[in-house]
């Protein structure tokens, strides 16, 4: 996951762009989909760069150990196009030229466009065939997702699902060899958290709190002041809003800019991508960063690898200025879907990929080696496949419920999934080896502050909040792409770094009202009857 459930949407020139995408006279582009010199079926695939997976040697992301398993068991052969770590950029522009591969994954609104556009497959026929019983029965856990990939009752985009709302809570996840060192305590307040990043400074140089120049980690401690960025809410009146132009924003923006004039916040986060804010906590500059559940496994794996295990950050909730839990944010989970162009063969391979995927997961223990499912599963080769994958949206959740018991009574009769070992063997074996490979099973599940069992106490008290965008966001609201949320993320850079002042929020809110916020709220809550 690298941003939280945000609205991914294309720019106003999108749809033109498609419009001459698809004005070639309905002449078909020419496709090897059918098959290669050995019989296997070919299909053409693009994916993003996945930077925490550790492959064995010779391997990679278009050839790997699920590539391989495509070929031997399926007999179909998956070819990958391009690879690029700015996948979104890339596919409008394969999008734009209608150079599309078989099948992709794509986001909400490059999905509503594509299907407007009549450039992708109807995969009803093809789902409702093949789809295994435990695929479908993803389906029916989250529905909402399910059909959020349809139009006219007929399925353009499988969801790809998600792992669940136990995902969804967000930590400040603090470096522990320090804390100790210092013999500070748990942070219970944001005084706490400033403290501590302070002591951090004063001990070991460098700056106190990891974010980048997207604000998306820095938003995640809104929550503090009892804001919501990013997030469509209830104004008080009935109406929906949004939660980045309400005034408790304005309380943390003035809190971060203190920070940032004290050098608390990174004094180069404008510039730094995720990437170069990451490898200021593996160079061991920073001990403090607002994150989410996946810390252990980027950065963690390489903080380990690089610093040691005692150099490991652990999760703690996030508090409120007065010293109480803050209440969490959490978003629509589904944002990605797979499609196929209109043109492409075999559809079928394509699902039978997909149920393959959900046996290794769900029902692989057993029923295959140890060996077979450590090499498809561990060390972040799971998440390597692209859009050949839907997830279990209970998965999760049950894990975590499972692993945690088996952690603490040594009965493991209770894990009944690969998943579920997969979590308990990497827990163990960062206990008895600290190998940089199993921290992120580690922290997500089995430490002694482990980023879900937090979670699990979030949804379990409800101290939360849910976005009432629940489901694809309004036409008129993805018409406007990255823009609004533009004028916000310059606008609140400008104020952090001290060169506007507070009051300029006021300012920034009305430029993104001009801009079109005003017309988005109204398309916001004629959508859901508000």
């Amino acid at each position: 996951m690298n941003k939280k459930m945000k609205l991914l949407v294309l720019s106003m020139s999108m749809s033109a762009l498609l419009v001459a995408a698809c004005s070639d006279g309905g002449k078909k582009t020419p496709t090897d989909a059918d098959q290669d010199d050995t019989g296997a079926v070919t299909i053409h695939t693009v994916t993003s760069e996945y930077s925490s997976a550790k492959y064995p040697k010779g391997d990679d992301i278009t050839n790997n150990v699920w590539t391989r398993r495509y070929k031997e068991k399926l007999n179909i052969n998956v070819k990958t196009d391009w690879v690029s770590d700015e996948y979104e950029t890339k596919l409008n522009l394969a999008i734009s030229s209608n150079e599309l591969p078989d099948v992709f994954r794509v986001n909400p609104s490059q999905l509503r466009q594509l299907v407007e556009a009549d450039m992708v497959m109807d995969l009803t026929e093809a789902f409702e065939q093949h789809a295994s019983e435990r695929l479908k029965s993803y389906m029916k856990a989250d529905a909402d997702s399910y059909e959020s990939g349809k139009k006219d009752g007929k399925l353009y985009g499988i969801p790809q699902m998600h792992w669940g709302l136990i995902d969804q809570p967000d930590f400040i996840w603090i470096r522990n060899d320090w804390k100790e060192e210092l013999g500070l305590q748990d942070p219970k307040s944001v005084d706490d958290i400033e403290n501590i990043a302070l002591k951090f400074m004063e001990k070991h140089g460098g700056y106190g709190i990891a974010v980048d120049q997207s604000l998306d980690y820095l938003n995640l401690l809104a929550i503090a002041w009892n804001a919501h960025p990013d997030m469509w809410m209830d104004d008080g009146s009935g109406k929906l809003t949004y939660g980045s132009i309400q005034p408790e924003m304005k309380a943390a923006l003035a809190k971060w800019a203190d920070w940032y004039k004290r050098g608390i916040i990174d004094p180069e986060f404008a510039i730094k991508d995720f990437n170069a804010m990451n490898a200021d906590i593996v160079a061991g500059k920073v001990g403090v960063q607002p994150y989410y559940q996946w810390w252990g496994y980027n950065p963690g794996v390489d903080t380990v690898a690089n610093l040691g295990k005692d150099a490991i950050f652990y999760p703690y909730l996030i508090p409120t200025v007065d010293g109480k839990e803050a209440k969490q944010s959490i978003f629509f989970a589904n944002n990605n879907y797979i499609v196929m162009k209109k043109d492409a063969a075999n559809p079928q391979a394509v699902i039978e990929i997909l149920n393959d995927y959900a046996y290794i997961v769900d029902e692989g223990n057993g029923k295959e080696s140890p060996e077979t499912l450590s090499a498809l599963l561990d060390n972040d080769i799971a998440h390597v496949v692209g859009a050949f994958r839907v997830l279990n949206p209970n998965s999760d959740y049950e894990q975590y419920e499972a692993v945690s018991k088996a952690l603490e009574t040594d009965d493991t009769s209770g894990l009944t999934t690969s998943g579920m070992w997969q979590k308990y063997n990497n827990s163990v074996e960062f206990k008895k080896n600290a190998t940089p490979g199993s921290v992120g099973d580690y922290l997500q599940q089995g430490a002694p502050k482990n980023a879900y069992g937090l979670a699990k106490k979030v949804l379990d008290s409800e101290n939360y909040i849910k976005t009432a965008l629940w489901g694809v966001s309004p036409e008129a609201l993805s018409s406007y792409g990255t823009t609004l949320d533009d004028i916000l993320t310059e606008g609140f850079t400008k104020i952090i770094m001290g060169s506007e002042s507070i009051d300029y929020f006021d300012v920034v809110v009305q430029n993104w009202r001009a801009a079109g916020g005003d017309t988005a709220i109204e398309a916001v809550n004629e959508a859901y009857g508000k």
